[in-house]
């Protein structure tokens, strides 16, 4: 809880916090306050604030909302936002640039609260991270998987049985993402993306192994 001079200084608030970190570089900070301003029609008071790093020091807004109950201003929203870099595993990114492609576009729009137009973008990044290893798998396939549904590329295809069962289930909850009626309604798109990344696990391991048995005959 701290208290917040806005309006020329003219009026005092109290906030529920401080920004700690900063929304463009996305490092912890103390930022510097520089002024604050009440819009009345929506009971929110926009502050602007200066991030200290001096490889940063830009400026972004943070926007508290009331609570007429409370009599405090809780924080909102940071804008403007860049959102992390994601890695993506190179083993898995060499097999599909598209998957790492689409998975960094998903994790960004997820970043700035886009959380139905991030799940598709998952789901999608699924598929082409699927069936361009099945096709690295199985060159001489490569027409008959693409053409083919990817719950079908994964029963066909995928031999290694931990990534058939990990793919499997996250192209379940991918496409409850896409879908008007949810299947899997006890979970969410934490769950899409964590099987995701398992399976980018499983397939990491395996090229790796690939990689050092061929090596090391």
């Amino acid at each position: 809880m701290g208290k917040m001079l806005i309006n020329g200084g003219k009026a005092i608030i109290n906030v529920s916090v401080f920004p700690d970190f900063c929304p463009i570089c996305n490092v912890g900070i103390n930022p510097q306050f520089v002024s604050g301003s009440y819009c009345s029609t929506q009971q929110e008071v926009d502050a602007l604030f200066v991030c200290p790093k001096v490889t940063c020091k830009k400026m972004f807004i943070a926007t508290y909302r009331h609570e007429t109950m409370k009599g405090v201003y809780y924080l909102k929203t940071l804008l403007p936002r860049t959102p992390k870099a994601v890695e993506i595993i190179p083993e898995v990114k060499d097999i599909s640039p598209r998957f790492a492609e689409i998975f960094i576009q998903a994790t960004q729009a997820e970043e700035y609260g886009l959380d139905e137009v991030a799940g598709v973008g998952y789901r999608k990044s699924l598929e082409y991270l699927i069936k361009d290893y099945c096709v690295a798998q199985h060159p001489d396939k490569e027409d008959d998987v693409k053409k083919r549904p990817v719950a079908q590329v994964i029963e066909g295809f995928v031999t290694n049985e931990n990534i058939k069962q990990c793919a499997k289930r996250a192209i379940w909850l991918g496409n409850d993402e896409t879908h008007y009626v949810r299947k899997w309604v006890d979970k969410d798109i934490k769950d899409l993306k964590l099987l995701i990344q398992i399976t980018v696990s499983w397939i990491q391991q395996e090229v790796i192994t690939k990689k050092l048995l061929k090596d090391m005959q």
